[in-house]
């Protein structure tokens, strides 16, 4: 029997594993057509999606998502997660080079959101700038890289930042007129869907803080999403903090048993 709609929307979200802090590397030849879908980010919505994935992959407990003119004019992430290496700044932007997984057969042990090695390099190509300043816990000052739209170091200096990353793009599609103003023509609406996006991974991460604020000239930034995280945070929390008390006014617990598990509660 299918479960309703309700509880299959609602069903124990998978646990995401921090990747070993290794090397990023191109995936071997012979397993990117594999593995690899030639994606690229199409969308603000996509753009925030992949920025967010990347943050809770480092092991973030802390996310700010942050959107200036409803994300046609930056968009940028910041995390606490672990942070960049120097050995690996000009591979971060590199087309399907991650630190994720080594070869085909590692899919089957994989416990991240991405393993591709697309998202960054797609990001510079579709932007009119990309930055990242990084700190990994073994270095004693941040660092802000800026990228050109091929994914190459333009520039790096040296600035105080606490540990974690923080990705910044800029005017996104500004390399491509038609899409540049078919996005500012319904960048509205495109900030709605990258809001769902932000919704969705507010809910699943209850142990994460999430920020999500947005910028304009007229209105100065206002916060629009704000979850507690922290270990005794839960998912009904959140619930009442992105959709009101109301909502969670006409949900209960229940167990589902799911294959191969021992059970999960989830709010239906």
């Amino acid at each position: 029997h299918r479960r309703p709609l309700h509880a299959r929307a609602m069903s124990h979200p998978p646990i995401i594993t921090p990747a070993p802090v290794r090397a990023i590397a191109r995936i071997p030849h012979d397993a990117i057509h594999r593995i690899c879908a030639g994606q690229v980010v199409v969308s603000l919505s996509a753009c925030v999606k992949e920025l967010i994935e990347n943050a809770l992959d480092a092991g973030a407990t802390n996310v700010e998502i942050r959107l200036k003119d409803h994300g046609a004019d930056v968009v940028e992430v910041s995390d606490n997660g672990t942070g960049v290496s120097v050995e690996n700044f000009a591979a971060l932007t590199t087309k399907y080079a991650t630190s994720k997984l080594e070869t085909f057969e590692d899919l089957q042990q994989l416990g991240t959101f991405g393993f591709r090695g697309e998202a960054l390099s797609s990001l510079c190509g579709i932007s009119s700038g990309v930055s990242v300043t990084t700190r990994t816990a073994k270095d004693d000052s941040g660092t802000k890289i800026e990228y050109n739209r091929d994914g190459a170091i333009v520039s790096t200096e040296t600035v105080p930042r606490s540990v974690g990353t923080t990705v910044t793009a800029r005017e996104l599609f500004a390399p491509l007129p038609v899409r540049r103003k078919e996005f500012l023509r319904n960048v509205k609406r495109e900030y709605g869907k990258a809001l769902l996006v932000v919704q969705a991974y507010a809910l699943m991460s209850k142990k994460v803080r999430m920020l999500c604020t947005h910028q304009s000239g007229k209105y100065g930034r206002a916060n629009v999403l704000h979850t507690r995280g922290g270990e005794d945070a839960s998912v009904r929390e959140n619930i009442v903090t992105v959709f009101g008390s109301k909502m969670v006014a006409c949900m209960r617990e229940v167990d589902v048993v799911l294959a191969g598990s021992t059970g999960c509660k989830i709010v239906g």
